[in-house]
């Protein structure tokens, strides 16, 4: 995973929240699709397009850790 690649949340991501406790709508989320625009540490930044960001049609920057990421397309 690189700052470039296409991604999507994890199917995963969901359960790993219900183990550990912590319920949360996660339907949708498996949509969203986002760019990774940076590296913060262990974590990604990573720029949201989809309909799921704050401000609907637009975009969202939120820092994800890996784990929660599956590359969808990689950069060159």
């Amino acid at each position: 995973m690189k700052i470039g690649d296409l991604v999507k949340y994890d199917e995963s991501f969901g359960d790993i929240l219900d183990a550990a406790g912590m319920t949360t709508d996660m339907s949708g989320l498996e949509n969203c699709m986002g760019l990774i625009i940076g590296q913060d540490g262990l974590a990604f930044v990573v720029q949201w397009f989809d309909r799921h960001s704050k401000f609907g049609a637009g975009s969202e920057t939120d820092v994800e850790l890996p784990e929660f990421l599956e590359v969808i397309s990689e950069s060159r």
